[in-house]
């Protein structure tokens, strides 16, 4: 999916800052909660006893209480007998108690089963000589999972997920993993998925193969299409982030001073979402003369022979800016090294976050460099419960990947790709009810509308939209201080 000059550390790195998960092996989640038949039996109809003893006139507000008829007006003398206890004894049958059953697969009278499958750093550093500095997952999920599951778990069931961890290169371990978690553990649903190049594909092991829910990845229309189990995901699909980087840049009044635009794909995958971003842009009154995909992926030399052709006709065309789709490394340097002739927009600035301490070669002789991204930030409020938990867990101190220094350990990583996915996952399986089926999961997604999740104020699911997030920030790239700094509020882009 991503095209590097580095076979190997540069997509690996890209994507694990943005999707990546790991831990370790063990089941996590503390003892069952309270029996939930007990807050279902709990109605809100005053007792017949309290309307009984009444006698100084008609109790209205017990007949307020109730769901029936409000009482009428023209109420007995004080020396009747009370109001019939008998409306407010009705009352309390009108709600069945839930009974929770074992009614599906990886779903029981107590417990939802949930796999996650989680990245290795530490077997990834070892087996590829890499030093990325990420925190495992596991210890993470088990505190989130902790405290959802003290809180109730899910209409009374508790969580238990168990956490399979495997390498994202190529699809060996992501196989075994996927062929455990749902025949030998039979889990209800996965979360978050695999990443990275040659193991992202098997998500469709879970959706497609083994029909078992999936929560997390960037499954395209195709993958989605094809998929016989729900499958939804917390962040914004490549597929949409074209239209929703348009939609950012109008909304940060910054259209009408780029010009004309040139579309550059890394490879022809990309072809539908730069199609659907030219219409986007077209509607919006913005010219665009050249849409084209690059050949020769991996290719140095023939790259740039194809970009000098291209860049002569922009120029002939009045193109000023040249939106990038993928991981582009030798065109993008070659159009650092122009200075500032061009803009360059790159689609996903969540991919280029690894700029701040690996910036690209040739990036400081530039000129103006934008992109959209998920500016982190401690401060965030839909975050702030996320973070309380993890650090008082941990007992550490949460940085934002800009604010770590080379050595240190990456714990945010974990924290909102945990946070994230759990709270979709619970929003969800809570809208669905008692009787929690693949069925009923995909209608409760279908209908969720807008919500929150942690580190984006604005995301939504609807019949046709299966990712969530629509919070994005338009960022410019500060080659003096070697960081993206946000230029836009974070913006609803859905």
């Amino acid at each position: 999916m991503n095209h590097t000059r580095c076979a190997l550390v540069a997509p690996i790195a890209a994507l694990l800052l943005v999707a990546a998960a790991c831990g370790g092996t063990d089941e996590v989640g503390p003892a069952p909660t309270p029996a939930p038949t007990t807050a279902a039996t709990t109605t809100e109809a005053p007792a017949p006893t309290t309307a009984a003893t009444t006698t100084e006139a008609p109790a209205p507000t017990t007949a307020a209480t109730t769901t029936d008829a409000p009482a009428p007006t023209t109420a007995a003398p004080a020396t009747t007998a009370a109001p019939a206890p008998t409306t407010a004894a009705t009352t309390t049958t009108t709600e069945a108690p839930i009974i929770l059953t074992d009614s599906f697969r990886g779903f029981t009278a107590e417990a939802i089963l949930v796999g996650w499958p989680a990245i290795d750093f530490d077997d990834l550093n070892r087996t590829f000589g890499l030093d990325l500095h990420y925190a495992n997952y596991g210890p993470v999920i088990e505190i989130v999972v902790a405290d959802l599951n003290g809180r109730g778990g899910i209409l009374g069931r508790r969580v238990e997920v168990t956490v399979r961890p495997f390498i994202p290169v190529g699809a060996v371990t992501a196989d075994a993993v996927c062929v455990e978690l749902t025949q030998d553990i039979g889990v209800f649903a996965v979360l978050d998925g695999f990443a990275g190049p040659g193991a992202e594909g098997v998500n469709e092991c879970f959706t497609s193969t083994y029909d078992t829910i999936l929560v997390g990845g960037q499954p395209s229309t195709e993958q989605l299409e094809r998929a016989t189990a729900p499958w939804i995901t917390p962040d914004i699909s490549l597929t949409r982030r074209g239209r929703a980087f348009v939609n950012l840049l109008r909304e940060a009044g910054r259209l009408d001073d780029l010009g004309a635009f040139m579309l550059y794909g890394a490879n022809s995958e990309y072809e539908p979402v730069m199609v659907d971003t030219r219409s986007a842009l077209e509607a919006e009154g913005v010219e665009v003369p050249i849409l084209v995909t690059n050949q020769s992926t991996g290719d140095e030399m023939a790259t740039i022979a194809q970009l000098e052709v291209l860049l002569e006709r922009a120029r002939t065309e009045g193109v000023s800016s040249i939106l990038q789709f993928g991981e582009a490394v030798y065109a993008q340097e070659y159009i650092f090294s122009l200075g500032d002739e061009f803009n360059l927009l790159i689609l996903n600035g969540d991919s280029a976050s690894r700029w701040s301490s690996e910036p690209p070669p040739g990036v400081d002789d530039a000129g103006l460099i934008l992109s959209n991204k998920d500016v982190a930030s401690s401060g965030d409020p839909t975050l702030a419960d996320c973070i309380g938990l993890v650090e008082t867990g941990l007992g550490i101190t949460l940085k934002t990947p800009e604010e770590l220094d080379d050595a240190e350990t990456n714990y945010w990583a974990a924290m909102s790709n945990v946070c994230s996915h759990l709270a979709l996952f619970e929003l969800v399986a809570t809208a669905a009810g008692p009787d929690l089926t693949n069925r009923s999961f995909a209608a409760a997604a279908a209908s969720l509308g807008d919500v929150s999740l942690p580190g984006y104020p604005f995301a939504s699911l609807g019949p046709d939209k299966p990712d969530a997030r629509d919070s994005l920030t338009l960022v410019r790239w500060n080659s003096d201080s070697g960081e993206w700094e946000a230029i836009s509020e974070p913006t609803d882009v859905g």
